[in-house]
């Protein structure tokens, strides 16, 4: 849809819709009613925010997709909608790169590999040593088949050449108190999910999956740093909108989401939550999707996930 100069001139003219694809109260809910909040009163209208919630994010992605490209309905988008899941489904219903425009690149949240408190590990060498020891019989638990939870996990095992038996649960904070109650044996579980156990000490933190240490744990080494050079696994987010949209609106909404999110009240904010800032064009979004898709495509063929 494209706009006169006039009526864009005074866009937004009503309150706009940002549709969030999972459960009210975890990350991806919180960091975008976060930031709804400001951009609102950047903008000048109210962001709404909806939770349209199922199939790993595919029917909030759809219902992004199907509304009118007029500016006025945005959705979360992140490492599962615009890469994972064009190799976890073997039918996609939908083609990100010709339906979906890139807002904002916000940011992203590491995992955490950790232990049951009476395994007796303390590094990551250590859990490699016990996994070869005895191929199969360790468990790593999971928010469900598919999510980073998973494929850190599948990603981890493939690398370090061991044996370990999945179990999905129906979310992190399941995943997690298995994990406290010694019903699995790790998992790789997101800081903000898994910061209470942590700070308790029932359960092991062995290192973080990101490409560097994270601020809120900065003893704990990155994956690389135990001797897997190459691992990486990030949960990174952002903001899209349906492919038609105007571009003057897009460039308006991804200098006010940076402005956002850059802000050092809500970099403090998002810190608390374990959220790393990362910001920049809105090619760069849709960049960063194409990049990762062949390294999730490599991994879900090699571990056999499937979720249809």
């Amino acid at each position: 849809m494209l706009l006169t100069a006039n009526s864009f001139a005074s866009y937004p003219e009503r309150p706009i819709t940002l549709i969030v694809p999972f459960n009210a109260g975890t990350t991806p809910d919180i960091v975008s009613r976060l930031l709804a909040n400001v951009v609102s009163t950047d903008i000048g209208q109210q962001i709404v925010v909806i939770n349209r919630v199922g199939a790993s994010g595919i029917i909030g992605t759809q219902a992004v997709i199907n509304a009118p490209a007029d500016g006025y309905t945005i959705g979360f988008a992140n490492v599962a909608t615009l890469a994972i899941n064009q190799s976890l489904y073997k039918k996609l219903p939908y083609d990100a790169d010709k339906q979906l425009a890139p807002v904002a690149l916000t940011g992203y949240v590491q995992n955490v590999l950790a232990v049951r408190k009476d395994l007796g590990v303390k590094s990551v060498s250590d859990l490699i040593s016990l996994a070869r020891s005895a191929p199969g019989k360790l468990s790593v638990g999971s928010a469900g088949n598919g999510t980073t939870g998973h494929l850190s996990a599948e990603m981890f095992k493939a690398m370090a050449g061991v044996s370990i038996t999945h179990v999905p649960y129906k979310g992190g904070p399941e995943a997690d108190l298995a994990l406290m109650r010694g019903e699995v044996d790790l998992v790789f579980e997101n800081i903000t999910s898994i910061a209470p156990y942590l700070k308790s000490g029932n359960v092991v933190p062995l290192a973080v999956t990101g490409a560097r240490r994270d601020s809120r744990l900065p003893k704990l080494p990155t994956m690389a740093e135990t001797g897997l050079k190459d691992y990486q696994a990030v949960a990174w987010t952002g903001y899209v909108a349906p492919a038609a949209t105007d571009p003057q609106i897009l460039d308006l909404l991804n200098k006010a989401f940076n402005k956002a999110v850059n802000s050092d009240a809500m970099k403090a904010r998002l810190a608390d939550m374990a959220y790393e800032v990362s910001t920049g064009t809105r090619a760069a979004f849709f960049d960063l999707a194409h990049k990762e898709r062949p390294v999730w495509a490599a991994v879900i063929k090699s571990s056999g996930a499937a979720v249809d």
